[in-house]
């Protein structure tokens, strides 16, 4: 069992929001809430047709207003997955997240009924960035290690620091992302999780160090 899916297996509450974003475009993300109603058909055809898109990423958050134990789920709906239209993969997704089922079983029904095998979290993390939750690419994240690199926390530090509109934030909280199959060349689709690695103060989120260091040591390979 992977060091991800263990720390996963420790969320017990179900996902407390979805979101989906087309190509990237987290600013713009449709967010819905465990406690909305589950969106129409006509609602998802709505939202699909507001705009061209190449791809679409549904992200799970689990524990979102605690930051020492927010996590997220983000996967990439690509011709890797099985469904054949993104209406009955934005269908399936709500599905998996209104059954509010723990986060093991929630990542279990997705590579069952989606990808139609184990896939999620299962192979070698390949890199790693931190960013700017919904603000990924506005704000620009930071690069902080690739596969085949030696792991130095004190780089990784230095690199965090040295990207001060990333390191506080008064737009949304940090997220410390570990990327699956970030060069595509597995099965199945490029997924990441996101990590806690931050602490609000008054006005502003702060990267956290220790939590930084907690998550590469055990997470990263």
């Amino acid at each position: 069992m992977s060091k991800a899916i263990s720390l996963i297996k420790n969320i017990k509450s179900p996902a407390e929001t979805i979101q989906f974003a087309k190509d990237g475009k987290y600013e713009e993300a449709w967010i819905i809430q465990i406690d909305d109603k589950c969106p129409s058909l006509h609602q998802i055809q709505d939202y699909l047709k507001k705009e061209s898109y190449e791809k679409i990423a549904v992200e799970f958050i689990w524990n979102q207003d605690d930051d020492a134990k927010r996590f997220v789920l983000t996967v990439i709906h690509s011709d890797k997955t099985a469904l054949e239209t993104s209406i009955n993969y934005i269908q399936s997704c709500l599905n998996i997240f209104f059954a509010k089922t723990s986060a093991f079983q929630m990542i279990d029904q997705y590579d069952h009924q989606i990808i139609e095998k184990s896939c999620l979290l299962q192979k070698p993390v390949q890199h790693i960035r931190l960013g700017v939750f919904n603000h990924w690419f506005s704000v620009g994240p930071i690069e902080i290690w690739d596969q085949g690199e030696e792991i130095n926390l004190s780089t990784i530090l230095d690199k965090i620091n040295n990207r001060k509109n990333v390191k506080s934030s008064k737009l949304n909280y940090q997220g410390l992302a570990f990327i699956y199959n970030f060069d595509g060349k597995e099965a199945g689709p490029y997924h990441v999780l996101k990590t806690p690695c931050c602490k609000k103060t008054t006005d502003s989120w702060i990267v956290d160090n220790q939590l930084v260091r907690y998550y590469v040591k055990l997470l990263a390979r």
